[in-house]
């Protein structure tokens, strides 16, 4: 069992590690616009709301000055104050993905159908007429089949990191939760 003042390290640098992420996944959303946004208008339902997301970055962030001072000074009642900053953090920080995640929902509106970009890709409505029509509905299927089946240079698949970001950010925010409970505890 590593000594109470490794555990300190521990939980330090697993709290840098989560605030650099966290750095990213900000920068990534004010490049894109977030702020200008949220600062136009009234966050709708399934968008980040400023407060919130400055709530969550605030407050952890408080919570790492607090935990940084009591590794250095070794005052045990820093630890617990940065766990009480971090404590509604991570709230926050819950709230944010339940917003981001997307998940089927309809909404109450209804949206106006987008138009047709790509050549082979149909709207809700072409779909609809189509999968009426048994002749149609062969067609497509055999159009499809052919697209899919046939090899082809140009198709490779798509990776992107991307979403591994805020899953890494959320597992060393648990872990570095852990960290700073067990560290604190072991400075009594």
């Amino acid at each position: 069992m590593p000594s109470g003042h490794a555990l300190q390290l521990y939980a330090l640098a697993s709290w840098l590690l989560t605030e650099l992420l966290g750095a990213l996944m900000l920068r990534s959303w004010i490049a894109s616009g977030g702020v200008r946004a949220a600062r136009q208008r009234p966050p709708q339902a399934d968008e980040m709301s400023l407060p919130v997301l400055a709530g969550h970055a605030g407050l952890n962030l408080a919570g790492l000055i607090c935990w940084v001072c009591f590794v250095l000074s070794g005052a045990r009642a820093l630890a617990f104050l940065g766990l009480a900053f971090m404590a509604p953090a991570i709230g926050l920080g819950i709230s944010t993905v339940a917003i981001w995640t997307p998940y089927p929902a309809s909404r109450a509106e209804a949206e106006p159908e987008p138009a047709r970009t790509e050549p082979g890709v149909l709207s809700d409505s072409e779909l609809t007429r189509v999968l009426a029509d048994e002749q149609l509905s062969e067609k497509l299927v055999d159009e499809l089949l052919r697209a899919n089946l046939a090899p082809s240079a140009a198709r490779k698949p798509q990776w992107s990191l991307r979403p591994l970001i805020p899953l890494a950010h959320g597992i060393l925010a648990i872990a570095t939760f852990l960290l700073a409970v067990l560290a604190a505890i072991a400075a009594i």
